[in-house]
């Protein structure tokens, strides 16, 4: 199974990129998928029952994002495994453990998601004004004019995007099935930003006929 364990060993951390300290965040407030590629080969069937990889620096922002997917998949009916409940972190980039606890949970397919690159984006947001207009604004524009009070200047905002890569894998035949990029804010909240994400790659998934 060496094809698609390789990835584990570039991946950098997965949700620990996706939490920086204080972020800012009004943009950009769901995840979009960029690009989606199906194996236009594959002939199996749907997915029955996967095994679910987070690529992660963090223990625990990996059981997050492996606990959100697994209770998706598992509201469709499919079995699902998150993988630290049989590979501990330290052993997460171990080919072979990994390999050993995909064969022990019975999957046939692997979900693993990992950060490719963390994007600076700017956006302006411009002034917010307020306008009192007096009693007979309509006999000048000046006087209209002056009563326009700016509740707020305008200013430039910066922000990060995380881009992840989402992954799916025969085990059995050891091919790549599906695969997904995506753009996820980065504000800090960890929660609802996964279970964006997670929801958003599921509707992907069953779109492309992989679930139902």
């Amino acid at each position: 199974m060496n094809t698609h364990f390789t990835a584990l060993q570039k991946a950098g951390g997965f949700l620990g990129a996706l939490v920086g300290t204080a972020l800012l965040l009004q943009a950009c407030s769901a995840t979009q998928v960029t690009s989606v590629w199906v194996d236009p080969e594959y002939r199996g069937n749907t997915i029955d029952n996967v095994f679910v990889v987070g690529v992660a620096k963090d223990g625990g922002l990996r059981r997050i994002f492996e606990d959100e997917f697994v209770a998706l998949f598992r509201e469709r009916g499919i079995n699902a495994t998150a993988s630290y409940r049989m590979l501990p972190d330290k052993d997460l980039h171990n080919e072979k453990k990994l390999d050993s606890s995909v064969q022990k949970s019975g999957s046939d397919f692997l979900l693993m998601t990992r950060v490719i690159d963390i994007r600076r984006d700017t956006q302006y947001v411009p002034p917010e004004y307020v306008y009192v207009p007096p009693p007979h604004y309509y006999r000048g524009w000046y006087r209209y004019y002056s009563e326009a009070y700016m509740v707020s200047p305008g200013y430039t905002m910066e922000y990060k995007t995380a881009v992840l890569e989402t992954t799916i894998y025969d085990v059995k035949a050891d091919t790549l099935l599906w695969t997904a990029r995506s753009d996820t804010p980065v504000d800090g909240r960890v929660g609802p930003r996964t279970r964006d994400f997670a929801g958003t790659i599921m509707r992907r998934l069953a779109e492309s006929g992989l679930i139902y």
